[in-house]
């Protein structure tokens, strides 16, 4: 099963507006070079949504690389099963609902 990884990207931008990744970091913090890469357009992930994806060379393989613009975020597949949710914390009573102010005449 492939799952979302998140992943920060060295990126160059030029200053007509296109974006060339150059390395990324991965999850555990193992930072791969980019030999090269190439710019596909719009691209299904097989983890989970779309985004503008990039053909990145990286140790000798091919691997997609995607953003989406909407939440600024860089992630590319991963093996195994997704991180599960974190379990909601017990409820905590924030106001004690019995308090009566004080008589404000002593």
């Amino acid at each position: 099963m492939s799952r979302p990884v998140p992943v920060a990207v060295l990126l160059e931008m030029r200053s007509s507006g296109v974006r060339k990744p150059l390395a990324i970091t991965w999850e555990d913090g193992t930072r791969y070079e980019i030999t090269f890469s190439r710019f596909v357009g719009i691209r299904k992930a097989r983890s989970a949504g779309s985004g503008e994806c990039w053909i990145c060379h990286i140790e000798g393989r091919d691997v997609p690389l995607y953003y989406c613009a909407l939440t600024g975020c860089w992630w590319m597949d991963g093996q195994g099963e997704p991180h599960s949710a974190p379990a909601p914390k017990p409820y905590r009573r924030v106001k004690n609902r019995d308090y009566k102010p004080g008589d404000s005449n002593t």
